[in-house]
């Protein structure tokens, strides 16, 4: 194999030693002369050249085996995934479904509501001058003309004395005229009876009855100053009784603004400090804002009930007293005022409360569940499926949505068949598998999803190997 022939008796030495893989030893013998290079023996004998052979052929083998177990176990796999979908486009989509029917008669409607004195009023002072007492506080009950608090009026006094001392002295004035009108009535009268018989002129005569005349307006100029005079006096004396103040009504104090001291100035401006505030709740006006689709069920004169979570197990019937009869542009509400009666004063002006009201309607609208409504780019909709089992996308109008239902003005009809929670698999004339569901009044459906069942996972190549 192209060995020199300078190495044939170190390679003949090294098959007599025993060397039974036939190459030389590397040996210093091998190195020539011409460069110092080693060669290394390459030459097999053929009982290795069959071995090798024969192991190739092995792996080959093994290759070929092992490649048409992977492509028979892929084959079976396609084979059942393609079966599993076929078998499971034949099978029709489970969707529940109910009956379409009428809503009741009888309908509860529970909305938030705002609780408010019957009476209630700030009081101010009338008249101007500063707090020498006061006599109740905030939280105690009073009765009406009871007296809150009393008020020094320095000034007010000191106005009044004044002007009975005025009024004395125009009544004074208010005699000298009438004794004057008098003397002039008699010396009238004298002259009159004088005239016939020539004894007096009649300039004489003209002149007292100008006299008379005068005396007479001075007179009424006097009684009018008098009685000018008597209404201040009055009028002050009034202001004089302001100097206490009273309760308006009978009631509970809720605040009180003054004390012993604080200047008091008549009148009910911004300027002005308010004395105390005073309600009246042994009947309470609970008012509630009702949405304009449930304003057609509210009348007046009809029970309502109001409860507050900070009074567990205890109800407040009233009844409808008044509405705004106008629906407010803005929240699209209408202002409805309840009396709730109070007697114990459980119920506090300005607590948060929920009013039910007990509605009947002689034609109730056909109601579905909430969970039937599908809505689309046209609107609300309902799957509608027929007795031949295929399903119908039909657009309805909702008269008014309750929640978890909805009353539907138009449709749908009377005991057809609706689906709950239709999937986006479901099309329009597809066949379903219905399942009828029972939803009393007050339950609601389960919310199960109409859509196909999930398929099993189709067993991989290593799994069929494995088995």
């Amino acid at each position: 194999m192209g060995t020199p022939l300078s190495n044939q008796p170190a390679e003949e030495a090294a098959e007599a030693s025993g060397n039974g893989h036939g190459h030389a030893p590397n040996s210093t013998a091998g190195n020539t002369a011409d460069g110092g290079h080693s060669h290394v023996p390459v030459n097999y004998s053929p009982k290795t050249r069959t071995s090798v052979t024969v192991f190739a052929g092995i792996v080959a083998v093994g290759l070929l085996i092992a490649f048409l177990v992977v492509h028979h176990a892929r084959a079976t796999a396609t084979n059942s995934l393609e079966a599993e979908a076929t078998r499971l486009s034949a099978r029709a989509v489970p969707v529940d479904v109910v009956r379409v029917h009428y809503g009741a008669r009888e309908t509860i409607l529970t909305l938030p509501g705002d609780a408010r004195s019957f009476y209630e009023t700030t009081i101010f002072g009338r008249t101007n001058g500063y707090v020498s007492k006061w006599f109740v506080d905030i939280g105690d009950h009073v009765k009406e003309n009871q007296v809150l608090a009393t008020i020094e009026t320095p000034e007010l006094d000191d106005q009044l004395h004044e002007t009975k001392a005025n009024f004395a002295q125009l009544q004074a004035q208010s005699n000298v005229a009438a004794t004057n009108a008098h003397f002039a009535k008699i010396s009238d009268d004298r002259w009159e009876a004088a005239a016939p018989e020539g004894a007096v002129s009649q300039q004489e005569r003209d002149e007292k009855k100008a006299e008379l005349d005068s005396a007479l307006a001075k007179l009424e100029a006097a009684k009018s100053a008098v009685n000018l005079a008597k209404a201040q006096v009055q009028r002050l004396e009034t202001l004089e009784k302001f100097k206490q103040v009273v309760a308006p009504f009978d009631g509970v104090i809720t605040q009180r603004f003054l004390d012993i001291g604080s200047l008091v100035t008549a009148g009910s401006t911004t300027n002005t400090t308010p004395l105390y505030t005073i309600s009246q709740s042994n009947q309470i006006r609970v008012f509630v804002d009702v949405p304009q689709p449930a304003v057609p069920d509210i009348r007046v004169g009809m029970h309502a009930k109001a409860t507050a979570r900070e009074l567990p197990g205890q109800e407040f019937v009233g009844i409808v007293d008044r509405t705004a009869a106008s629906i407010d542009p803005k929240s699209r509400t209408l202002k409805v005022e309840v009396l709730v009666p109070n007697a114990k004063l459980d119920l506090l002006p300005g607590m948060y409360v929920q009013v039910t009201f007990a509605t009947s309607r002689s034609n109730p609208p056909l109601r579905i569940p909430a969970a039937a409504l599908i809505f689309g780019s046209e609107g609300p909709e309902v799957a509608v499926v027929a007795d031949d089992k295929r399903i119908t996308f039909r657009p309805i109008k909702i008269a008014r949505d309750m929640g978890d239902a909805v009353e539907v003005a138009s449709g749908v009809s009377e005991n057809e068949m609706v689906a709950l929670n239709v999937g986006s698999q479901v099309v329009s004339g597809e066949q379903v598998d219905p399942h009828p569901i029972e939803i009393g009044p007050a339950s609601a459906p389960r919310k199960n999803v109409a859509q196909i069942a999930p398929v099993s996972p189709a067993p991989t190549a290593a799994a069929i190997a494995d088995h």
